[in-house]
């Protein structure tokens, strides 16, 4: 989840075609997902998003011909996210890649284009020069991630075709190695099925005062169902039109997105989780230290982490992914990095979802 009101808690460009295959095979090496036959795309979707009847994208792109879809949440009065994974990944190595990147954003209000240097019409603007935005019309808020979130894959239902087969979901302040993400897409069989960080027996936080308090109004039980980080997750087209064909039959609306998405609204449906923590780290300290080791040949652990508040490290990092792929050595970073901060699971701690910095 991405907060922009408020301290975070804790918390590919080759032209040449046989280059690109050294670096990923061709589109056969992948698992493809088994088609969905069921009603599915365009018009069979409500126009409803959860319980906003007069749901509409202010900003909407068209969708390529790929084979990926990243979708990634994100501030709409903060570009320096944005701009990094931008320049860290350009259109000119994700279209090489066959991946289309999609940025989802809400509206601000009048309150927040006075204090912030971003305004409607330069998001309309920056839409126009990157063709990367999908813009709902729900305000930008701490509690409505969920539109957000539900927002990115109601799009692709609606707007993309079967030729599209994964879904990568990642918010705008984690730090990623693309090209280990792909590989484990590769690795992997998520048909059915949702991959990340898989979180079970988490409480929701009962006590008022607490900054993730929930209602028994809000959520009833004591332990919400197994569910995966909102910090990036991957799945497939037919997944996504299960949750969203399944999403028209109620309007109940939950503001913890990753739990709603990947816990509540999976459970109703035969979608399973597939658990791949250890390429994640919670501390943005061994991504740093990955960087300074691949100088040595080592292969980093981690794909997957917090910026820290560092913007620009999601461009060092993506310099070193790429350094690394076919140079460096296996080596587990983690257990040689000396830092203050000991590793934690996302999980630890109660109804914490995950570490948050949602707007």
């Amino acid at each position: 989840m991405n907060v922009k009101y408020g301290a975070p808690v804790l918390f590919i460009s080759c032209g040449v075609f046989v280059l690109l295959l050294n670096i990923l095979g061709s589109r056969s090496n992948f698992k493809e997902p088994k088609p969905y036959h069921g009603n599915i795309l365009k018009k069979e979707v409500s126009k409803r998003l959860l319980n906003l009847n007069n749901f509409t994208y202010e900003v909407s792109p068209k969708c390529k011909a790929v084979n990926f879809i990243w979708i990634i949440t994100s501030y709409a009065g903060d570009i320096s996210e944005r701009s990094a994974l931008r320049r860290a990944y350009s259109s000119q190595e994700l279209d090489q890649l066959g991946i289309q990147r999609l940025f989802l954003l809400g509206k601000l209000d009048e309150n927040s284009q006075r204090n912030s240097l971003i305004s409607q019409a330069a998001i309309e603007d920056e839409s126009k020069r990157f063709q990367d935005i999908v813009q709902g019309n729900f305000f930008e808020a701490y509690r409505n991630l969920t539109y957000k979130h539900v927002m990115g894959l109601k799009w692709i239902v609606e707007n993309c075709d079967d030729r599209i087969s994964y879904i990568i979901k990642m918010d705008d302040d984690i730090v990623i190695n693309l090209y280990e993400i792909l590989n484990v897409i590769k690795e992997k069989n998520i048909n059915n099925s949702i991959a990340g960080y898989v979180l079970e027996n988490m409480k929701p936080k009962r006590e008022p005062a607490n900054k993730w308090y929930v209602t028994r109004e809000e959520f009833e039980p004591e332990i919400y169902p197994k569910f995966v980080s909102g910090w990036l997750y991957v799945t497939t087209l037919t997944v996504a039109v299960k949750l969203m064909e399944n999403l028209q039959y109620s309007s109940k609306y939950f503001w913890i997105d990753d739990a709603f998405v990947t816990g509540i609204l999976r459970e109703e449906t035969d979608i399973e989780l597939v658990d791949i923590r250890e390429i994640f780290t919670t501390d943005f300290g061994f991504l740093k230290c990955c960087i300074k080791n691949g100088r040595k040949g080592f292969k980093c652990e981690f794909a997957v982490g917090p910026n820290g508040g560092d913007t620009e490290l999601q461009i060092r990092f993506q310099k070193f992914s790429n350094f690394c792929r076919s140079r460096c050595k296996a080596k587990p970073i983690g257990k040689s990095c000396v830092l203050n901060y000991k590793e934690k699971s996302l999980g630890e701690g109660s109804a914490q979802i995950r570490p948050l910095n949602i707007f």
